[in-house]
């Protein structure tokens, strides 16, 4: 019965869905289960326990199943707004707010754990609902910069996804989505050359995601026109910004000499029960650098390396940089330093330290 909690993900659009079907201050709906997921994160104990899935096919369900909930929750919202313009009532600004915010929740969490996890299939099908399930935040082409940047060069400069230390959340969203990007279409420059195809050919990675994107506002744009369709820009847009600040939380200052092998003292767990069910483990993180084509159900959670809190209350830390650096990252990557990093490494966590404007406390340890 183990793969029965990873649907939670599913019942979260299911609500946004609900909240656009009953109109109103409902349409906040989708954003405020942020809410509930974050007070049984903090009050909950860390979560060890390993959740094997008997049945295969009942834990690879919600993942394809998701894409066809994030369609049904545009088609609520878009429901949502033909019926207010058919009563001759746009919609308040507050109410346009909560959709988008509602959107962009959804868009995010767990768009982007059920994104991630397909990307690393081995099958074609998966690889596809990866690419289209990526549209709903402004990135169908994450699975490049992912596979052949990330998981290569975490923990260095290389590294898009690897926030330096002393960056806020605010100051990395920016950098990380312009890196992901520069990745993108430098691999993609190469792979064209090899292929002898221009970057920009019909069936190219480029322009397959120009389509999504264009497909998925066309169609708002059509039945809802144009107000919906600068909502659903605006939700896209929360969720990328979304999206990087799960990065950003999930590699926060965490250094590794270049061309070294890594290990699991070079990723942050967060392992608590809802941080891991509704991520799809993404959060069980080290095990899943160690293996990753290894399925989300078959990850060992690892108490030994460096671990984070809730990744909800990271969220609502970040958003305050004062209380996530002192009572967070500060505190986490100083016992990281110590405890975790080589002797290189903690020459780099100096240097980074520097840099960021923090105590250098590796020096006053020795003193």
């Amino acid at each position: 019965m183990n793969y029965l909690r990873y649907y939670l993900g599913a019942a979260i659009v299911i609500a946004g869905i609900i909240g656009f079907l009953l109109g109103d201050a409902w349409v906040w709906l989708g954003l405020a289960t942020f809410i509930p997921l974050l007070m049984i994160d903090v009050i909950a104990k860390k979560d060890l326990k390993r959740y094997d899935a008997n049945i295969d096919w009942l834990a690879e369900l919600p993942l394809y199943l998701h894409l066809f909930l994030m369609v049904a929750l545009y088609a609520a919202f878009v429901h949502w707004m033909m019926l207010e313009q058919q009563i001759g009532q746009p919609p308040s600004l507050i109410l346009l707010i909560g959709a988008a915010f509602s959107l962009g929740w959804l868009g995010a969490v767990p768009s982007l754990p059920v994104n991630h996890e397909l990307m690393h299939r081995r099958s074609s099908i998966g690889r596809l609902f990866a690419t289209l399930i990526g549209t709903f935040y402004f990135d169908p082409t994450r699975d490049v910069a992912h596979v052949h940047t990330h998981h290569i060069h975490l923990g260095t400069a290389k590294d898009s996804d690897t926030c330096p230390r002393g960056y806020t959340v605010y100051r990395f969203i920016p950098v990380a989505i312009f890196g992901s990007l520069k990745d993108f279409f430098e691999m993609e420059s190469m792979r064209c050359k090899k292929t002898k195809r221009s970057l920009f050919a019909p069936t190219g990675r480029v322009m397959q995601a120009i389509y999504q994107i264009a497909v998925l506002l066309g169609l708002v744009f059509w039945f809802a026109g144009l107000t919906a369709t600068v909502v659903a820009v605006c939700a896209m847009l929360i969720s990328r910004m979304l999206v990087e600040a799960f990065n950003y939380y999930q590699h926060y200052g965490l250094v590794r000499v270049e061309g070294k092998k890594y290990d699991s003292q070079h990723i942050w767990n967060h392992l608590y029960p809802m941080s891991r069910t509704i991520s799809f483990e993404i959060t069980n993180h080290n095990d899943h650098h160690m293996d990753s084509y290894a399925p989300y159900h078959k990850l060992k959670p690892k108490a030994d390396g460096p671990q984070m809190p809730s990744l909800f209350l990271c969220f609502a830390a970040g958003l305050i940089p004062p209380i996530w650096f002192k009572y967070i990252a500060k505190p986490r990557l100083k016992n990281w330093d110590f405890n975790h990093a080589t002797a290189e490494e903690k020459e780099l966590a100096r240097e980074a330290n520097k840099k960021a404007g923090w105590p250098d406390w590796l020096n006053e340890s020795e003193a």
